[in-house]
């Protein structure tokens, strides 16, 4: 019954997506939906988007094995990231009838920058694509026994075709559907877990048979470890602000107002969502002292869900992964087409099938770096940390500074990059992103008031 509610799914999604197709005319159709897009759809996409395995599966076995300070990366930071969009960044945005972030760069900054932002976001999607495809592929390991490597080539192309298929179209589309079927299961999980802890005293039982240190928020009192959750906050709640996947969902809002209460109720619902995978890794110590604290959300599913609500939460759990997948995707993809490889392809091939061909590239690509296997957090926090570190700060001085130009640009994402890469070959645990960002501003700052000296000079 399991595998046949999967299969029946995935059909679903790929006659969404073909239906979807008919929507797609140009490339402004396949990147941003015609800027069509009403508040529901928006809201839906975002939430579908953000929502993926790192923050029901990863987050999860990290909270039963480390306590709730891993909430600063999920769902806190992360959460806050939409509402900081919503209020700062939506309208303006907006406002400058752009297609991909790629283009604000190019239009503050220059073809350089532009280029650069690309090269730069590329492998954040990369990397978060390939967190999706461990994670699933591992599920799917569990309840049916196949075999991971085979089982992330076939996510993989499933997820291009429908994604290639209709563009930002056949992605909000299928996300609504998995946005229902998430929150479903996830509430399904949460209330059956819920009434079985009235034998341990209930929540509260729960926090007091856990160790100190596993409550403890905000480990203010040790120096390291508050550096450390000081970085993972940060990473969270700014990395992901110049990042595509979301901006292309801002700019896919059929009004700068609808942009940015989708990025509020966004932002909000996936706090709310996002507290109850914290309370099931919380709480599994507790309710099985004796499993090991991997791959934790399926085993509570295992034990407290029926087989007929286990395919439901199946289909949940697909569909989180599937959304954050197909976005991760489409957003690398957009700007490598329209962005980058448009400038060096003949006029004859258009916008739309570079795009598309773009989607096959990015693809390939993500399944390859979820073949090489690696801890599925690490991955995870390593994506962020670029956007934080390279690109946060041109965006942010670009849009709401008038100075600076395009060197002053490329130094703040040059020192940025370079931080995030010592931090990653390294092996550093401290994370030095919000490092590199903070001297990305300072050097942005001093350039950009030197370019101001002669004027004044000359105005004397």
């Amino acid at each position: 019954m399991l595998l046949t509610a999967v299969i029946l799914y995935a059909f679903i999604v790929l006659g969404i997506s073909f239906l979807a197709q008919r929507k797609i005319h140009d490339e402004e159709d396949f990147i941003v939906a015609g800027r069509r897009m009403p508040i529901w759809l928006n809201t839906g996409t975002l939430l579908a988007t953000w929502f993926g395995a790192g923050t029901l599966l990863t987050t999860s076995d990290e909270i039963a094995l480390e306590g709730v300070r891993i909430i600063a990366l999920e769902p806190l930071g992360a959460g806050l990231c939409l509402v900081l969009t919503g209020l700062f960044f939506a309208r303006p945005l907006w406002n400058m009838n752009i297609c991909t972030l790629a283009d604000f760069f190019k239009a503050r900054f220059g073809p350089k920058a532009e280029v650069l932002q690309v090269l730069t976001s590329v492998p954040t999607f990369v990397g978060w694509i390939a967190v999706q495809l461990v994670a699933l592929s591992g599920l799917f390991n569990i309840l049916f026994d196949w075999p991971i490597p085979q089982t992330i080539v076939a996510l993989g192309l499933f997820a291009m075709v429908y994604t290639i298929v209709g563009g930002m179209w056949s992605v909000s589309l299928t996300d609504a559907l998995q946005a229902v079927l998430m929150i479903f299961g996830l509430l399904l999980l949460g209330w059956n877990v819920l009434g079985d802890l009235t034998n341990f005293g209930g929540l509260e039982g729960i926090w007091k048979q856990s160790t100190v240190s596993r409550r403890q928020w905000i480990p203010i009192d040790r120096t390291q470890e508050f550096a450390e959750w000081c970085g993972w906050l940060s990473i969270a709640m700014l990395g992901n602000l110049p990042s595509q996947d979301l901006m292309q969902r801002v700019f896919a809002a059929k009004s700068a107002q609808v942009a940015r209460i989708s990025c509020f109720m966004a932002g909000g619902l996936y706090i709310l969502l996002g507290s109850i995978p914290v309370f099931i890794g919380f709480s599994f110590p507790i309710l099985f002292p004796d499993k090991e604290p991997q791959s934790v959300v399926i085993q509570m599913a295992q034990h407290y869900l029926s087989d007929g609500m286990m395919v439901v939460f199946l289909l949940a759990v697909l569909s989180m992964v599937l959304s954050s997948m197909d976005s991760g995707i489409l957003a690398p993809a957009t700007i490598l087409g329209r962005n980058l490889f448009r400038k060096r392809v003949p006029d004859s091939v258009s916008s739309l099938t570079l795009c598309r061909l773009s989607v096959v590239l990015v693809s390939a690509v993500c399944v390859a770096v979820a073949l090489m296997g690696s801890r599925a957090f690490e991955l995870l926090e390593s994506c962020y940390s670029i956007g934080l570190a390279g690109l946060l700060v041109p965006l942010v001085m670009g849009l709401f500074w008038k100075n600076g130009n395009q060197t002053s640009a490329l130094l703040a994402m040059t020192i940025g990059v370079g931080a995030w890469l010592i931090e990653w070959t390294f092996g550093i645990e401290w994370p030095l992103a919000p490092v590199g960002a903070a001297l990305g501003f300072l050097v942005y700052i001093i350039h950009a008031r030197s370019l101001e000296s002669p004027v004044q000079s000359n105005q004397g």
